[in-house]
């Protein structure tokens, strides 16, 4: 039969099989990312296709769910994209159960994860979909009920007539079976997908957006630090690029030591083709021997993000296949990348916080940057001539450069509303530089503002290590000054409005 005359799909596996589904192990974030590979895998196979149409074309996700207002249970997930859909080649061996696509190398490589999906989830799914270049939209409904009670081995398609140059996907998945997500694992369902596509994330390869939100990556900061034992020697940015191959295998990325210890973020997090494998989520990260025993200050330090080549992957994609020569790749890689000029292990295992880290980082965790719980300060510059063309700082652009790498101890951030518009002042502690504090406004445009107090200068050595009030009085300093500016009155006195103002509002 001509694919362009297809009526009907066939699903013939047995209507008994369809019912197990739901009873694969699996998560509810690996499940979505099926949906997303297959969009991702039809914008990688139709990228020139796509950009001759649109020239700001761009590849968006999106996961719509509606939820039962007494269980907070999902009762409808809704995936569109924008990719170029399932073409009339292609239609009949997406939907049949068993076989894999003809080019198994990308990211939908099995062949079963848009039906097995749908199913782990809920019991009816509908699939619409129009090809790039083709006239047709084909609708695609299962109902496990139906196909069950009645051993179907087939499905009527739809269709109906569409614009040549229309594009897109839309999985409507209704009936939820007990797999379907609570409202209170949200958060966890947008960090996990962002941890699994941070690659594509970064590169701005594609928008994914679940329930109205935008999801992006936030890097782990890597710890700049002199080795341990030789404080005095220059800072070293504790990060490793790693490019080692072990007969077929293949491991390319990173090892480092982050910043600050923390129990969601050390570890390895593994990738295959551009995509997060293990360590997606905060609990399923990969510690080899490497990373020591568990207690240890390299255990909680030494983390890392590897892309593998030759290891195949479990049937739903988060978990790798030969374990043993992956510990294997991981041991000659370990001794491979120790030198004595650069010993990231040792580092781990020795570093410490000084008492002045020590005390910054106390202040930190004191610090609500909880976004439902923080304050935005809100105020309106004044509009009045200049009266006092004097200014106590120098102009934030003149942001002093280090000569060397900058050692960073941690920050917080401040939301602030000026004239209507949104800013986040970020309060960097750092350890280097002659001034006690300066501002970096070089990301205004994007709402950012930096403000970096230099926790090794001079005046916390006579007065002390940094309290809550001195940073208080630092940052509202910082605030004011950009605040001035803004309003068209960069002078002594109108800042100091402004503090005044602002330093009733500030907390730490």
């Amino acid at each position: 039969m001509n694919n362009q005359q297809l009526q009907s799909v066939k699903i013939n596996i047995g209507s008994n099989m369809y019912s197990r589904f739901p009873d694969l192990p699996n998560t509810v974030p690996h499940v979505l990312a099926e949906f997303i590979d297959n969009a991702l895998q039809s914008y990688k196979d139709n990228n020139n296709a796509l950009l001759d149409i649109d020239n700001d074309y761009k590849l968006v996700v999106n996961i719509d769910i509606e939820w039962d207002d007494e269980t907070n249970r999902a009762t409808k997930i809704v995936i569109s994209d924008n990719a170029a859909g399932i073409n009339e080649h292609k239609y009949e061996s997406a939907f049949m159960p068993a076989p894999p696509p003809e080019n198994n190398s990308g990211l939908n490589e099995f062949g079963m994860g848009l039906k097995t999906a749908a199913l782990w989830l809920g019991e009816t799914w509908k699939v619409q979909t129009k090809a790039l270049g083709e006239s047709i939209e084909r609708t695609l409904t299962f109902n496990l009920n139906d196909v069950t009670a009645n051993n179907l081995e087939e499905l009527p398609i739809e269709k109906t007539e569409k614009g040549i140059s229309e594009h897109y996907t839309i999985v409507t998945i209704t009936d939820p079976t007990k797999n379907s997500p609570t409202r209170r694992n949200l958060d966890k369902i947008r960090g996990d997908l962002a941890s699994i596509y941070r690659k594509s994330l970064r590169s701005n390869e594609m928008q994914i957006i679940v329930c109205g939100a935008a999801l992006s990556f936030a890097e782990y900061p890597v710890l700049i630090a002199p080795p341990a034992g030789n404080y005095e020697a220059a800072p070293i940015t504790w990060k490793k690029d790693v490019n080692f191959s072990f007969g077929k295998y293949k491991a390319t990325g990173f090892i480092g030591i982050l910043r600050d210890i923390d129990s969601t973020k050390n570890g390895f997090v593994l990738l295959r083709r551009g995509r997060v494998i293990v360590g997606a989520e905060y609990d399923g990260r990969y510690f080899p021997k490497m990373s020591g025993s568990s207690g240890t200050f390299k255990y909680k330090r030494l983390f890392g993000e590897l892309e593998l080549e030759g290891f195949d992957v479990s049937f739903n994609k988060n978990a790798i296949q030969d374990k043993d020569n992956l510990e294997a790749l991981m041991d000659a890689l370990r001794d491979e990348i120790r030198t004595p000029e650069f010993d990231i292990f040792k580092q781990a295992d020795d570093y410490r916080l000084n008492e002045s880290q020590k005390v910054v980082k106390k202040l930190i965790k004191k610090h609500d940057s909880n976004a439902k719980k923080a304050k935005t300060i809100t105020i309106n510059t004044k509009t009045k001539k200049p009266d006092d063309p004097t200014s106590l700082f120098p102009a934030p652009e003149e942001t002093p450069q280090p000569v060397q790498p900058e050692i960073v101890l941690g920050e917080t951030t401040d939301e602030y509303i000026i004239d209507n518009k949104k800013y986040k002042l970020n309060v960097e502690f750092v350890s280097s530089g002659n001034e006690l504090f300066w501002s970096d406004v070089s990301h205004k445009a994007n709402g950012v503002i930096v403000c970096k107090i230099n926790t090794d200068h001079v005046f916390f050595r006579h007065f002390g290590n940094p309290t809550d009030s001195v940073i208080a009085i630092i940052k509202t300093v910082a605030i004011s000054k950009f605040a001035a500016r803004v309003g068209g009155n960069d002078t002594t006195g109108e800042m100091l409005d402004l503090f005044n103002e602002f330093i009733k509002q500030t907390k730490v």
